[in-house]
């Protein structure tokens, strides 16, 4: 009986919103610009970056990779890295430079520190342009607060590196 109910008064309210409408006595008419483009290069990115940073700490001791890199696989075009994030992951961003807290994780990449979540501030000298087929080694290191638990495959942050085209 309750659906019946609402199923009345919805009809109602649909049969009432097509009937103003339906009624309008005036009309209006809208302008929408159709915007084109016309670009007559087309440049492809080919770019590898490591599929994880990943981080090891054995009996103490913060491991991290010595082979991530970047690769540049274009035959015709040059990159740059516009920017780098590190966004919270199980553990939150913090500083590199003054760390602390708890559950706390912070990163330096190519001599480039966390200073929390967020952009990172990073500099030509640190990330260079990429000429077709160049490679960029990423060389970083990590802190870990010492509250980490024994845990495998925990993704404890996010790196998101943009890149664009070198004109």
């Amino acid at each position: 009986m309750k659906r019946k109910t609402i199923a009345v008064v919805l009809s109602l309210v649909l049969m009432l919103t097509l009937a103003s409408t339906a009624l309008a006595d005036s009309s209006t008419t809208a302008t929408v610009p159709v915007t084109l483009t016309v670009d007559n290069e087309y440049r492809a990115v080919n770019i590898t970056v490591p599929a994880s940073l990943p981080i090891h700490i054995i009996n103490g001791t913060v491991v991290v990779a010595d082979s991530a890199k970047i690769v540049n696989n274009s035959k015709m075009s040059a990159v740059r890295v516009a920017g780098i994030t590190v966004a919270d992951g199980a553990y939150k961003v913090g500083s590199y430079d003054s760390f602390s807290g708890s559950q706390t994780i912070a990163l330096k990449i190519n001599g480039c520190p966390t200073t929390g979540p967020g952009k990172l501030t990073i500099n030509a000298t640190a990330f260079p342009d990429l000429a077709p087929g160049g490679v960029l080694p990423l060389t970083y290191y990590a802190k870990i607060s010492g509250d980490a638990k024994n845990v495998e495959n925990l993704e404890a942050a996010s790196v998101i590196i943009t890149f664009a085209f070198v004109d």
